[in-house]
């Protein structure tokens, strides 16, 4: 690798790590505030009742999302030989 070519490398890391370092705060508890243990039982509970979906499934929805994002922003980078 050049040093052209690794200063380039740099620079899309760097630009990867701030753009999910943008991803971590987009969701301040500030304004989405945390739901109590007491209230998370009852949501899952409320989805359980419906025999729709359970709070599993919805856990890996956003888990998938998140990733996916994070991942949109690797991809940028190739890998090293």
């Amino acid at each position: 690798m050049t040093p052209e070519e690794a200063e380039d490398r740099i620079e899309k890391l760097e630009d990867a790590l701030h753009r999910i370092r943008q991803w971590c705060d987009a969701y301040p508890v500030d304004i989405f505030i945390e739901p109590t243990k007491d209230e998370i039982k009852i949501g899952v509970d409320a989805l359980k009742a419906t025999g729709v979906i359970t709070s599993d499934g919805l856990h890996g929805l956003w888990a998938r999302h998140i990733l996916n994002g994070v991942r949109k922003y690797t991809d940028v980078l190739e890998p090293v030989e």
